[in-house]
């Protein structure tokens, strides 16, 4: 059987909509079945307590493990980590990261996912008034930090706020800023990034336009150019210039768009792999 655990706040929200597409239970309380295959969000943050629960059923269950970690993240370098990803089955949400696992670690990346969160529309009536004209939320970098500097002397007509505290760990505190946010940036934590993808899906769905940094991952970056507006660090002031005070802002495409588009590429493979994964791991386990 196939159920879904969060190792993690910021995928509560994942988990909960993944839970409810497929009908697979969302595990608050994990006591392990033999023969289960549990699909994990966040576990780099539990690595050895997964291990350690595994080891002791004598790895009668199974994790499909939803790396989200991209390839300088320090958990790559946590043993117990590298090690749960070894013995179980990993899906990833780039390709720069299932090339990184391959040649880094020989780690095969059986499908893709996608970070999914509930469309929030509300009737103008009810929608709150768009106080922010900037938002980010994420953890403190040097990148960051002289990008608010930058933008808060460029800009001091703009209300703009960086929030670098975890202050908005829970889905519904995130949810109730981005509401209230025009624009969120999308700035890397690490030099050879990936596409962040969680942030970026996350503002869409609350109606928020995204201005985000280029990536390293070039698949990534060719596939959200329709939605959501991509640019250099030596040109993002530019770029919000134009966006607030000449009015240029392009048709990107909605959430519900997204959302059609990623569930048509992934999905399929993404459900077969776990129907093949459940089939052959109730075959050859032993109790």
């Amino acid at each position: 059987m196939i159920k879904i655990i969060c190792c993690h706040p910021i995928f509560n929200e994942n988990a909960v909509v993944l839970s409810q597409k497929f009908k697979w239970e969302l595990i608050k309380d994990f006591i392990p079945k033999p023969k289960d295959i549990y699909i994990v969000f966040g576990s780099h943050e539990m690595a050895l307590q997964l291990l350690k629960i595994q080891e002791n059923k004598k790895f009668n269950f199974g994790y499909i493990i939803l790396n989200s970690e991209q390839q300088d993240s320090i958990f790559f370098k946590n043993k117990f980590y590298l090690q749960l990803i070894k013995l179980n089955v990993v899906f990833d949400y780039s390709n720069k990261n299932i090339d990184f696992l391959k040649s880094s670690f020989n780690i095969k990346t059986y499908s893709y996912f996608f970070f999914e969160f509930i469309k929030y529309t509300l009737p103008d009536e009810e929608k709150p008034t768009k106080e922010f004209d900037i938002v980010f939320v994420g953890t403190k970098n040097e990148l960051r930090d002289k990008l608010f500097y930058k933008l808060t002397n460029k800009f001091p007509y703009l209300n703009i706020y960086f929030d670098f505290d975890w202050s908005y760990k829970s889905s519904e505190d995130l949810t109730k800023l981005l509401l209230k946010s025009k624009v969120v940036l999308n700035i890397p934590y690490y030099e050879n990034n990936t596409l962040e993808t969680h942030r970026i899906n996350k503002a869409i769905s609350c109606d928020c336009d995204v201005i985000s940094y280029k990536s390293k991952d070039d698949d990534a970056n060719e596939f959200y150019k329709d939605y959501i507006y991509l640019t250099d660090e030596e040109e993002i002031c530019d770029l919000i210039d134009s966006y607030f005070n000449k009015n240029i802002k392009l048709n990107k495409k909605s959430y519900q768009e997204l959302i059609s588009n990623l569930t048509k590429l992934i999905n399929p493979h993404f459900l077969f792999i776990i129907n093949s994964i459940e089939q052959n791991f109730i075959k050859n386990v032993v109790l």
